[in-house]
């Protein structure tokens, strides 16, 4: 199995065992009830806000195999990360916009490493219709990123984590990493053959 042809990566996040921390009333900074999990910590994204964890994965564009892994609280931007989740050894390395910076550009092609992360617009600078369809064709590649993160909440239960900590969460999510792969490499390896 060759793995250097492209990495994706994406994160997902992961919710806290514990309840948040209620908010505090008026004329107080600091909550009444703090939360069980002092590690978890507020994220958003677009709408969505989640009190917990984040999990980053860098995933083999071929077999969807987890390459690189990095666990933090849900506070954490994608992009911060995302410079560990690249090996250096891939040809290509696939992203949403959230990872587009001038200087992650740069970086890859002085590695050598082609750069398929989408374009981001601002208002002073919209997309043009050739960035949208570069965006269209990168982003059908990326989908793939979202099978583990996938099979980590249906499969493996991980809606919602079991413990109380950064440290046993992200031991946790490595473990199930570790079993993710080897179903994988399973399934790629030896695949089940319908008959006709």
């Amino acid at each position: 199995m060759i793995l250097k042809r492209g990495t994706l990566i994406d994160a997902s996040f992961m919710r806290a065992a514990a309840r948040p921390p209620a908010k505090p009333k008026k004329g107080e900074e600091t909550s009444a009830r703090p939360s069980a999990d002092p590690d978890a910590h507020w994220g958003r994204k677009g709408k969505k806000t989640v009190f917990g964890y984040k999990v980053h994965n860098g995933v083999d564009e071929a077999h969807t195999l987890i390459r690189r892994m990095h666990f933090t609280d849900a506070s954490i931007t994608d992009t911060e990360p995302a410079d560990t989740l690249i090996c250096g050894d891939e040809e290509a390395a696939y992203g949403d916009q959230a990872y587009y910076t001038h200087a992650r550009h740069a970086w890859l092609k002085q590695a050598g490493i082609k750069d398929r992360l989408m374009h981001r617009p601002n208002k002073h600078h919209p997309l043009t219709p050739r960035q949208k369809q570069r965006n269209r064709l990168i982003s059908k590649v990326r989908a793939a990123v979202e099978r583990p993160f996938a099979v980590f909440k249906q499969r493996y239960g991980m809606r919602r984590l079991r413990f109380f900590n950064l440290a046993t969460n992200r031991t946790q999510c490595v473990l199930a990493g570790c079993s993710y792969n080897l179903q994988r490499a399973t399934a790629v390896l030896f695949p089940v053959r319908k008959p006709a």
